[in-house]
């Protein structure tokens, strides 16, 4: 048996090679495919495919790079062809991977999409086209399920999220402190600008002038920063050699020890703040948008919140500070209080407990029974 991977971002690659290895330690005889990244290459799947070229940040990014988006979309399925996989899962990135899954799903391959697409925020519609994407979906967040179900979509299972699994509920701080090499007595505050290139190039440097401003208030603050690329270490190294700052420290990869250690965090909404749950790590969530993006995405969001914690907990636990809000006044103030008010960090860390204990189930186990049950 071949299965076939079609990953977009980091978050899909984390996910897919937490799947392969299961798969290897349990079924050893089936062949792994499809796209790579720097976590499914460490799981043995050596591809041509990328998703360095697929990271784009937002609509006119996207836009910029559509013909070389395409062309990569084109190739991939193609390769899928001569392959001739007997399953495909798609994981995330819809926008990549529906096409492919109603293409393969036409040549009678059996078509599994790995987390819900965002239908409770926005473009809802595509609920009414699933099945013709896909022959069975699976969901990491809870309230996936509930809300699928109002609008009667059925072929589709509630898996936990990987990661709810991976991080320990109790995880060790001073391993963290250790694989660091931190010996700090202050303060730590974990600064993360987004997993993509672009997101590290649109949101470095109001991170580094919050940290240079917060500083001046605080003393024996340390801020860390995990990068994960070497293009992306030199330019977050030359801001801060501009602005000649001494307590921000640049560390290739950690982000979850990271998380681990700090005492709170400033972080670009996306997977990251789910990382911070379960780390329950207090943080402000930010995210920069241009006018006009910004624009597009107030006119399609259905959800009251944006960041992970808020839509999970289904109330405001988290500061939202988005578009021109995210600034660094505003980022600086919601970073004081959370510094300043122990039991403000205590009632961000009580519900970042219950979103946790919620999202733990044996999701992998999950995923191969159903993929196996209806392929076998």
């Amino acid at each position: 048996m071949k299965i076939a991977f079609g990953i977009g971002e980091l978050s899909g690659d984390i996910f897919a090679a937490s799947l392969i290895k299961y798969i290897k330690s349990n079924y050893p005889d089936i062949q792994i495919i499809g796209i790579t990244g720097p976590n499914c290459f460490k799981q043995g799947l050596f591809s041509k495919f990328n998703i360095s070229s697929l990271s784009k940040r937002g609509f006119f990014e996207v836009l910029f790079n559509l013909r070389k988006l395409t062309k990569f979309r084109s190739d991939f399925l193609h390769y899928l062809y001569d392959e001739k996989p007997d399953i495909y899962i798609g994981i995330d990135a819809p926008d990549f991977n529906f096409y492919i899954e109603k293409k393969l799903k036409s040549k009678h391959v059996k078509v599994f999409h790995y987390v819900c697409p965002s239908v409770w925020a926005w473009r809802s519609s595509r609920i009414k086209k699933f099945n013709s994407y896909f022959d069975h979906l699976f969901t990491i967040f809870f309230h996936e399920k509930i809300f699928l179900k109002t609008f009667g979509y059925k072929s589709h299972t509630y898996v936990g999220h990987p990661l709810a699994n991976e991080i320990p509920f109790k995880p060790n701080y001073k391993k963290s402190l250790d694989k660091l090499k931190i010996d700090h007595k202050g303060k730590i505050i974990a600064l993360l600008p987004g997993s993509r290139n672009s997101e590290v190039l649109w949101n470095t440097e109001v991170l580094i002038q919050t940290a240079e401003n917060v500083t001046k208030k605080y003393n024996n603050l340390l801020f860390l920063i995990p990068v994960t690329s070497k293009d992306n270490l030199i330019f977050i190294n030359k801001k801060i050699y501009d602005l000649n700052l001494q307590n921000i420290k640049t560390i290739h990869g950690h982000s979850h020890d990271i998380l681990n250690v700090s005492d709170v965090a400033i972080i670009a909404s996306g997977t990251a703040t789910l990382e911070a749950v379960f780390y329950k790590t207090p943080l402000v969530v930010f995210y920069k948008l241009s006018s006009i993006s910004y624009w597009l995405f107030k006119m399609l969001l259905r959800s009251k919140f944006i960041s992970l914690p808020n839509i999970l907990s289904g109330k405001s636990i988290v500061p939202e500070l988005i578009h021109k809000k995210a600034n660094v006044e505003n980022i600086s103030n919601e970073i004081e209080r959370l510094l300043n008010q122990s039991a403000l960090r205590k009632k961000q860390t009580e519900e970042f407990k219950k979103i946790h204990k919620m999202h733990m189930l044996n999701t992998n186990e999950l995923i191969c029974k159903k993929i196996f049950s209806k392929c076998i």
